[in-house]
């Protein structure tokens, strides 16, 4: 088995709409983002401060380009604490639906274009139509800001590189979304779309993501095992082959919850590197994940790159769930020899696992592989067992979905091994399906 390697008011007001909140205070991307201007600055310091600036909809290019132009003329009178060098690799589309969503995914953005220069859209969902206050007390249904993304160099001199342009519809208008953005997109260079949960009825995603490079989502934000099938069927909705089945979808796809399983799948790798541990393989016995209450399409994502890797097939239905739903066996068997295989599915009780996975367990024979998710000095750890090699303990640092997103839009574009695990995964979920019940209570 082997893996590859201003100023800012405590309480919004009316009008005003959440902004990503970082920790630098001369940083303007951390005020509130409000109807006109509200701070003491004129609107190309204010850009050049990375402040979110209101435009209308219909100007967002003249206004851009206004604003770089000036941007460019305070620079060469700064004295070298400020530089523009305006650059784009990506056109990067990311939704949000509703303020909570909308803080956490401009934080991400934020940080994203720190490392990866592009003009973000950052299509902002507001829930419905009585949310007036969000997009203007007027009755306006679109709302439009820009503002420059910059990095910090040494000395404390700032480099401007690209810039963000958020579009503000609610949900009863976000049909006005897709032609706007589609207007924004910048000749020459690809475009990644972001939509954490691909199965929600959004109206703008069909015409938009069949115009996509790349579509990033987040199998982790999906509810169980039935959420992680409407994935599936989303995407095959959304972007339809019109071949025979199996065959690679029209754009790639990348999944923030695949990424974030890495360190499972590099260690439980590890523990069969030894030529010794890897010929136990073939009289392998059974397979046990167990994970947390929330953790489910992670662990059938890392069931279906086992699959792969193991070259294990579906052998059957899976069998009934356990009482207390704490449970799902599945029959497997051996692509070559058709040796049977038994893979169970554990729910655990308990929040507290590394990337949701509480346990991997491989058995073969008298041999038993386990990789144990753990928390040494209050960081969470994998430790590795094997009867073939001492115990060891390995530190898992989390990424952050800045981290996760810089990592979808690198350049190593389809990972086979995500659409594997994602088809067998998917394999798994419709085997259970109508057996597996949700615990309640």
């Amino acid at each position: 088995m082997s893996e590859p390697a201003g100023t800012s008011a405590s309480t919004p007001s009316p009008k005003a709409a959440p902004s990503g909140q970082t920790p630098d205070p001369n940083d303007l991307r951390s005020r509130e983002r409000q109807e006109g201007w509200a701070v003491p600055l004129d609107r190309v310091e204010a850009f050049t401060a990375g402040a979110l600036i209101a435009v209308e909809p219909d100007r967002i290019e003249h206004e851009l380009m206004a604003l770089w132009q000036n941007a460019a003329e305070r620079a060469s009178e700064s004295g070298g604490r400020l530089a523009v060098a305006r650059a784009c690799l990506w056109n990067f589309i990311v939704h949000s639906d509703g303020e909570q969503e909308y803080r956490r995914t401009k934080r991400a953005i934020d940080e994203v274009s720190e490392t990866v220069p592009a003009r973000i859209l950052a299509l902002h969902e507001t829930l419905d139509e009585s949310q007036s206050a969000v997009v203007g007390n007027d009755g306006a249904p679109l709302r439009a800001y820009v503002e420059a993304n910059y990095r910090k160099v040494s000395g404390g001199r700032r480099e401007m590189v690209a810039e963000e342009i958020t579009l503000e519809a609610t949900r009863l208008q976000s049909q006005r979304l897709p032609g706007l953005c589609r207007s924004l997109l910048l000749a020459d260079v690809p475009t990644a779309l972001f939509v954490r949960n691909p199965a929600g009825d959004y109206k703008w995603l069909p015409p938009l993501a069949r115009d996509a490079d790349r579509l990033i989502f987040d199998s982790g934000t999906v509810d169980g095992m039935h959420g992680l099938l409407q994935v599936d069927a989303a995407l095959q909705r959304l972007l339809p082959t019109g071949k025979p089945a199996g065959t690679p979808l029209p754009i790639d796809l990348a999944d923030l919850g695949w990424l974030r399983l890495w360190p499972w799948r590099i260690l439980v790798a590890s523990m069969f590197d030894e030529p010794q541990a890897t010929a136990a393989l073939p009289q392998l016995d059974e397979v046990h994940i167990e994970y947390a209450p929330d953790a489910e399409p992670a662990a059938l994502l890392l069931a279906g790159w086992l699959m792969g890797r193991l070259h294990l097939e579906l052998g059957g239905p899976a069998a009934s769930p356990a009482a207390d739903a704490s449970h799902l066996d599945f029959s497997l068997r051996t692509g070559s020899s058709g040796r049977p295989v038994a893979l169970r599915l554990i729910r655990g009780t308990t929040e507290l696992a590394p990337v949701g996975i509480h346990r991997v367990t491989l058995r073969a024979g008298d041999k038993s592989f386990t990789a144990n998710g753990t928390c040494t000095g209050g960081t969470p750890c994998i430790e590795l067992r094997s009867p073939l090699a001492p115990p060891r303990v390995q530190p898992v640092q989390g990424r952050r979905d800045s981290e996760l997103l810089v990592a979808a839009m690198g350049i190593g574009g389809r990972d086979p091994l995500m659409y594997e695990a994602l088809r067998l995964g998917t394999r798994l979920a419709r085997g259970s399906a109508g057996r597996h019940r949700q615990p309640t209570g």
